[in-house]
């Protein structure tokens, strides 16, 4: 009997419960016909949103065997996310002490010993990684101490490698082509192309211009005892990992390509290749512009037929006069174009004469071209080509111009800038361009702009006398350039916050450097050609790996 009366209050109780409901309900739907029956009743202001979130124990809890604590607040900036500003209350909630282990259950039956499974195939043998180590001379180190890592000892591929060097870096004149004092370099003899490890270029000896190679430090000539002419005319490309080249066998001047190794002629035109051809290299595509038509060179070679001038691209898009207009992304555009085009904002820009107001600054787009300009004079973009630095377009037009494509205004940069050099070397790295100008008071120097403004940035040689920076190249994010100096004669040099540091004097005294060619960059050296009082004009070499942290000198 002790059981019945706790039996008998849960019935009361739940019997309540389930009454409470009930009421609730009615009274529920009796508020709602009421609000039916208020028609001019407005919705009230959304409330204010309560949130919480689960985060670390806070402040001095007392946990000893951890927890969690529990931020609450409202949402002031309805942002659905509870931010630290708008934390109200924190409840730290405690982990309870774990109980004691339950006692040990009963050991349960041995099963049965199941049968043996197959034995799996053989796995491929796995790459090991390797660490090699060298003593002695290495590339332009006379003596050095190589440690190479990689990833695959099969292949054998160098993933890094630490190389550290004895003494200075290899430098130093690499040719006497033409035995003595004479030239092995002319004006019409003078052209060259580096990739990866080789130097294919062109050198003049007996009346002769020539094709040589230079690998490994190994001099060797590739062409017969002829006037070859190697790149007089179209100079030099890289095409599927061959260097492609304008050449005379004596039967006509043709496209050709080499390895290294062997010599092909690629073309055999009717019409020779002649001043006013070009080459270009586009994406997978090698395009070659003649009297005749383009030859594009790539899996399926294609002719295109006509007359055709002015090759450029931009955004990896061929553009190019046409007898008609200009040719670009397969429509003809009202006009000739005159420079190299850029790529901005959605339009190609590029100095164009498209009216009555002569060359001027134009963009163009597959939708049609328009002039941006009225008012350059003297053949602009000619020596400076159309640049973009930031969101400005910047090219020469008597001095330096500048072309925002936002603001779509035109200004002049520096008007103390008074002369671009008619055969100055630019170059842009990204955010400068770097250029010769003619300053007052201060010569040929070198100038800079970032767009917004242009100044001299160094007067290497004080006073009238110049510098004449020229020959401008990359090496990783370092601009290095020739410079004359009227006593030091010819030097390399690098551009540096506070001005021009010299890298190398091949020869104290005034002796030229530069005087043909260019600055030609290798894996290992830079290569230019220089005079010597004793030997002429031959070709130099300087190792850049300490300029470009490849290697570690100690000396």
């Amino acid at each position: 009997m002790k059981d019945e009366k706790p039996k008998r209050k849960q019935k009361i109780m739940k019997f309540l419960a389930i009454s409470s409901i009930v009421i609730s309900l009615v009274l529920s739907s009796f508020a709602l016909y009421n609000s039916n029956q208020l028609d001019d009743l407005k919705s009230g202001n959304d409330g204010e949103t309560s949130l919480s979130r689960i985060s670390s124990l806070y402040g001095t809890h007392g946990c000893e065997n951890g927890g969690f604590s529990i931020q609450l607040g409202i949402d002031d900036n309805r942002d659905g996310v509870l931010g630290d500003e708008e934390v109200a209350d924190i409840r730290n909630v405690c982990h309870g002490t774990q109980g004691p282990p339950g006692p040990m259950g009963n050991r349960g039956y041995w099963g049965y010993n199941g049968s043996d499974g197959l034995n799996g195939s053989d796995g491929q043998i796995g790459t090991s990684s390797f660490i090699d180590s060298f003593v002695g001379t290495y590339g332009p180190c006379p003596q050095a101490a190589v440690i190479e890592m990689g990833n695959n000892s099969t292949s054998g591929e160098v993933d890094s490698s630490v190389k550290i060097c004895f003494e200075e870096l290899t430098k130093g004149r690499l040719t006497d082509i033409h035995p003595n004092s004479g030239d092995s370099f002319s004006t019409a003899c003078n052209g060259g192309i580096t990739h990866q490890g080789l130097f294919l270029f062109s050198a003049a000896r007996d009346g002769n211009c020539l094709l040589f190679k230079l690998e490994n430090g190994i001099l060797e000539q590739l062409s017969d005892d002829i006037d070859f002419l190697p790149g007089s005319i179209l100079g030099y490309e890289v095409h599927e990992e061959r260097i492609w080249f304008d050449a005379d066998d004596g039967t006509g001047t043709q496209l050709w390509s080499s390895d290294g190794i062997t010599l092909w002629r690629e073309t055999n035109l009717s019409s020779h290749i002649q001043e006013g051809d070009e080459i270009l290299k586009l994406q997978e595509e090698l395009v070659l512009s003649h009297q005749n038509g383009l030859i594009i060179f790539s899996d399926s070679d294609t002719m295109i037929s006509g007359a055709f001038s002015n090759l450029t691209s931009a955004n990896q898009t061929l553009i190019y006069n046409t007898g008609t207009g200009i040719s670009l992304l397969g429509n003809t555009l009202q006009g000739e174009i005159h420079s190299d085009a850029a790529f901005y904002s959605d339009y190609y820009w590029f100095i164009a004469t498209t009216d009555n107001y002569g060359q001027q600054l134009h963009r163009a787009s597959a939708l049609g071209i328009e002039r941006m300009t009225s008012q350059l004079t003297n053949e602009p973009g000619q020596i400076i080509s159309p640049t973009i630095l930031g969101e400005n377009l910047v090219f020469d037009s008597e001095g330096l111009m500048s072309f925002n494509t936002s603001s779509l205004q035109l200004s002049e940069l520096n008007s103390s800038i008074q002369t671009i050099a008619q055969d100055s070397d630019w170059i842009a790295d990204g955010e400068r361009l770097w250029f010769e100008c003619g300053v007052p008071s201060t010569g040929f120097e070198l100038c800079t702009s970032d767009g917004e403004n242009a100044w001299l940035h160094s007067d290497h040689i004080t006073g009238m006398e110049s510098s004449n920076p020229s020959h401008f190249e990359l090496i990783d994010d370092e601009v290095i350039l020739l410079i004359e100096d009227p006593i030091q004669g010819g030097q390399l040099a690098q551009i540096t916050h506070e001005g021009l540091e010299i890298l190398w004097d091949h020869d104290s005294g005034n002796l030229q450097s530069g005087v043909h060619g260019q600055l030609w960059i290798g894996q290992d050296f830079v290569f230019f050609i220089a005079d010597d009082p004793i030997v002429g004009l031959e070709l130099y070499a300087w190792a850049h790996g300490e300029l470009s942290d490849e290697w570690i000198t100690i000396h």
